[in-house]
């Protein structure tokens, strides 16, 4: 009901989405749903809808990078410190911290590539390790093909009753991505796990 209402809404506003004004608002509400750890995949599929695959796109990258950057530095500013009192308490936790720095912007791209892995859920996760924000920025490359699916996807969409019917993208392209980054995110993550624990 909700959803509808905000639907009705939003087709009711969509010349005021398309100025410089109302791409500059959609931005801002992308980069608050972002931080807010809020699901974000309807606003890509809204952003195809509202301005085409291409435009909407690079909207959705830039909102996410925004979003994705200030989430990172709050979880380092505000609760890294937490979590180091609490690996000094539990050794063995400091474990995944190993595996995430040893892995590098490697393991980054792939688990952005990775349907597996929650997109705003990575930005807070990474913060809280020593993961280097040049690392972080170029990890988020891994998130394009997936944006510009949702937002052709969205594109598609003839009314926006139509849009919010449309179902979850399954391509298969995607799918292999998807399969094949999980898998080497497991992979590795197991490697330096084991290195990590041989070495200690």
């Amino acid at each position: 009901m909700r959803m509808n209402i905000f639907l009705e809404n939003i087709y009711n506003l969509s010349f005021f989405f398309n100025t410089g004004i109302g791409i500059f608002s959609f931005v801002c509400i992308y980069i608050l749903v972002v931080i807010f750890l809020l699901p974000a995949s309807w606003l890509s599929l809204l952003s195809g809808f509202l301005y085409g695959s291409y435009l909407g796109s690079t909207i959705v990258f830039i909102s996410a990078c925004i979003g994705a950057s200030a989430a990172f530095f709050v979880s380092k500013s505000v609760f890294a410190k937490k979590l180091k009192t609490l690996f000094s308490r539990y050794p063995k936790l400091s474990v995944m911290e190993k595996v995430v720095e040893k892995g590098g912007l490697k393991l980054i791209f792939l688990a952005r590539l990775s349907p597996l892995f929650p997109f705003s859920i990575l930005n807070y996760f990474y913060g809280l390790n020593n993961v280097k924000f040049r690392d972080f920025a170029i990890g988020l490359l891994g998130i394009i093909p997936g944006t510009f699916l949702y937002c052709s996807i969205g594109s598609l969409a003839k009314s926006l009753q139509e849009l919010k019917n449309v179902q979850s993208p399954n391509n298969l392209y995607m799918t292999i991505v998807g399969v094949v980054s999980t898998f080497l995110v497991v992979y590795f993550s197991a490697k330096y796990s084991r290195e990590y624990f041989e070495n200690s």
